[in-house]
């Protein structure tokens, strides 16, 4: 990725189709409470969220929903609990139905404590779904081969597990995001394991475009100044990668 070298213009990135300044995602929990939600989403600054669909309407959280469209928030449905790759696409349409475009970040797992994704599962969903003209962006295992399979298929962005999702343990491998990062040309967010702002902080200056959290907010004595201090650590992480001297 190259570094823009021009430090007056807007340093802005692309979710798929989908242009952002923000590169602080919120993903919101099925349990989350949602009385903070409007306060948080403009003390982060977010402009993008991602939130579980099911495989009926029903499945979604209407409340967030509402909250979500009424900052301008660009949602992204997701398929936590897809029990297989059909569960997945089923999860995905009705996703895009809800929210008036076909984009899903895919998850597919065995693992409904931590979200460990099924490699096999995986492929084969994100395969039919970049074949049905959807934006698709992968949770992904820090794994860079099966990175670079997804990129090849046409996934139009990738979120790998810095560490298993609600762990916080931040990015267990740094090298393996640094190897997902020098190998493909899609837009990587760290998408699990984000336990804290410096975690946040450090996915940016690896490169990441962005982070996709829950924990840190959600978990934080004060949300709103959780946000707040989330997306600082994102801006300083971005400003750092953008600092730094170019890799050889």
């Amino acid at each position: 990725m190259a570094r823009n070298e021009n430090r007056q213009a807007p340093d802005t990135w692309q979710l798929g189709s989908t242009e952002l300044n923000s590169r602080l995602m919120l993903a919101i929990p099925e349990t989350a409470e949602l009385d903070n939600l409007g306060a948080v989403l403009e003390a982060g600054a977010i402009e993008s969220a991602t939130i579980k669909v099911g495989t009926d309407l029903g499945a979604a959280a209407p409340d967030a929903f509402t909250i979500l469209r009424d900052h301008g928030v660009h949602i992204l449905p997701n398929t936590v609990d897809a029990a297989d790759a059909a569960d997945a696409v089923r999860a995905a349409h009705h996703g895009a139905a809800l929210v008036g475009r076909p984009w899903v970040k895919l998850i597919l797992t065995q693992d409904s404590q931590y979200n460990v994704p099924n490699p096999r599962q995986l492929l084969q969903a994100a395969e039919e779904l970049v074949g049905e003209g959807f934006e698709v962006f992968p949770l992904v295992p820090d794994d860079p081969g099966l990175a670079v399979e997804l990129a090849r298929i046409g996934c139009a962005g990738l979120m790998p597990q810095g560490s298993p999702a609600g762990s916080g343990q931040g990015i267990a491998n740094p090298l393996k995001f640094q190897l997902i990062l020098d190998r493909v040309d899609v837009p990587v967010l760290a998408g699990a394991g984000i336990g804290t702002a410096a975690d946040a902080c450090q996915a940016l200056e690896t490169g990441c475009a962005g982070v996709a959290s829950a924990k840190v907010i959600f978990s934080a004595r004060d949300q709103v100044q959780a946000a707040r201090a989330l997306a600082s650590a994102v801006a300083a992480g971005r400003e750092a990668w953008r600092a730094a001297p170019p890799r050889t």
